[in-house]
């Protein structure tokens, strides 16, 4: 699942790694590109999505995805 923002400027999606972890990925504007880890096993996909959905839409992008996420109790780890 995958989302850009209105403007297009902003995009934000989910992914399974070839060994099963998931990520989310960030990118705006082709400039700033980040991948953070879930470290919360199985999180469910309806509340990923929901998160996504809420940050994507939001002025300050990974700031509204991290606070959604941890009122989940769903951890997230920049990934280098």
């Amino acid at each position: 699942m995958f989302e850009y923002s209105v403007d297009g400027n902003h995009f934000l999606g989910v992914r399974k790694t070839a060994f099963g972890k998931t990520q989310m990925v960030y990118n705006f504007g082709g400039v700033d590109h980040r991948v953070y880890d879930v470290d919360t096993p199985n999180p469910p996909a309806q509340v990923l999505s929901a998160a996504l959905s809420k940050a994507i839409n939001s002025r300050r992008v990974i700031p509204t995805l991290i606070s959604t996420l941890a009122a989940q109790n769903i951890t997230l780890r920049e990934s280098f």
